[in-house]
């Protein structure tokens, strides 16, 4: 099997993806990609997107806002080779600490942040319209 691959994705690109699994629609992802230091990350194998990420970068500080890998792909050792890629990248363009939030209910993505070194450091109490907590993590590359 070829190989995934991390590319950049341009803001004119943003139509590639499917937003069906995801709570956020095209308006809130334009939104997060206005500013000048926003990056869209993708996945992609065979010409075919994988999953996407939306990150900040500010200085040598990236904040991770999203972190997707579409659902026929989900459960096959996908997001960690998405996440290695991804931070072997954001090392490269000088980043020192990531920061990220997670649903508490999120399992599986707090699986993953763990198994890639994310580290909980704070709390946000009742902070999404179910009332679940979000967990701020953080990686120190």
């Amino acid at each position: 099997m070829p190989k995934p691959r991390l590319v950049e994705l341009n803001r004119s690109e943003i139509g590639e993806i499917p937003l069906f699994s995801n709570r956020y629609g095209k308006k809130e992802l334009n939104n997060l990609l206005q500013r000048d230091f926003a990056k869209l990350f993708a996945l992609r194998c065979e010409g075919r997107l994988l999953g996407y990420a939306v990150v900040w970068l500010i200085g040598k500080e990236a904040q991770l806002h999203w972190f997707e890998i579409f659902e026929p792909f989900r459960y096959k050792g996908l997001g960690s080779i998405f996440m290695g890629k991804l931070l072997s990248q954001l090392r490269k363009e000088k980043v020192e600490r990531i920061i990220l939030e997670v649903s508490e209910k999120n399992t599986p993505a707090l699986r993953l942040y763990e198994k890639v070194g994310f580290k909980r450091v704070g709390m946000r109490k009742n902070y999404y319209p179910d009332g679940s907590n979000a967990l701020l993590m953080e990686v120190t590359l």
